[in-house]
């Protein structure tokens, strides 16, 4: 296929005026796209929010689909962020950055919020690099690290084709390569900050992971009380003691799951969503582990 730097700077010029979900439902757009995407020579800029952001060209990257889709959805939980940002500054911690998307919407938000976003793909993080240096945002770390439960653990991340399945607990996926990665904690991450400074938030998208990495926070959660944003995956539980342990935990340290809708579930309620999927489908999306009584939980629900 022949590559067009003429059609790519039309096309950029096209967007640069625009934040890209004002485009979303516009058939031009559409139509355009579908037309030329495949002559596209390199990445494009796009607006969204108040920040940029590079949307890839490749299919197999994450952040093609905000070219695809004219947004980047999770609109629940960037609302969430938003409404206890507006609240205080919050120390936002990414596991499992990707591209960066999150990250960078927390640090948009305010200069005063601090954000650890962690990310083992060294793929994944040139993508990431590359974001950063668009936008002069100072409040965000980068960790080439496998979130887990211990430390200076010489972790084997497989990598995927596809950006977005990369993992170090499975490789159901056509893999891209192998590499060694050191593991850290959210705990060690966490250790010279004065946590009652900060409203906490974790967020875990790290592909099967996420038991370990609570498990690697608990000194944090007993401390602070974070709000968890977890994605639920046939991957998590594919570890049996994984619903013994996150049964106890959330017995333990006074928590509750809920979902995008405010709806409280259990583990059980959990496993039969992911069970009932589509043999195709491994994950149900993302949900909130909530501290019962905490002042998350009372800012969390809307304002009726």
């Amino acid at each position: 296929m022949i590559k067009s730097n003429i059609l790519t700077k039309i096309f950029q010029l096209y967007l640069e005026k625009k934040d890209i979900r004002e485009f979303k439902n516009n058939f031009f757009y559409y139509l355009f796209f579908r037309i030329i995407r495949n002559f596209l020579s390199h990445d494009l800029i796009v607006k969204i929010y108040n920040f940029k952001i590079y949307g890839s060209i490749q299919k197999n990257k994450t952040s093609y689909f905000l070219l695809k889709k004219c947004e980047f959805g999770d609109y629940h939980e960037l609302n969430t962020i938003k409404k206890l940002s507006k609240e205080g500054k919050l120390l936002f911690i990414d596991c499992g950055c990707n591209y960066g998307f999150y990250s960078l919407y927390t640090a948009s938000l305010s200069e005063k919020n601090e954000i650890l976003s962690i990310e083992a793909s060294k793929n994944t993080l040139k993508e990431f690099i590359k974001n950063l240096n668009l936008n002069n945002l100072k409040n965000i770390n980068f960790f080439n690290n496998a979130v887990s439960s211990v430390i200076e653990e010489n972790v084997l991340f497989h990598e995927s084709i596809n950006d977005w399945e990369s993992s170090q607990t499975h490789r159901n996926f056509k893999t891209s390569s192998e590499l060694k990665v050191d593991s850290i904690t959210i705990d060690i991450l966490l250790k010279e900050y004065f946590l009652d400074d900060y409203n906490v938030i974790i967020k875990l998208d790290i592909e099967g992971n996420e038991i370990n990495a609570i498990k690697g926070a608990l000194e944090v959660i007993k401390k602070s009380h974070p709000l968890i944003i977890i994605e639920f995956s046939k991957y998590i539980f594919e570890n049996l003691d994984n619903i013994d342990y996150l049964k106890d935990f959330l017995i333990k340290y006074d928590y509750s799951i809920f979902d995008t809708n405010y709806k409280k579930k259990n583990v059980d309620e959990v496993l039969e969503m992911l069970n009932i999927l589509n043999k195709r489908y491994k994950t149900i999306g993302n949900f909130y582990l909530i501290k019962n009584s905490s002042n998350n939980f009372k800012l969390f629900f809307p304002n009726d």
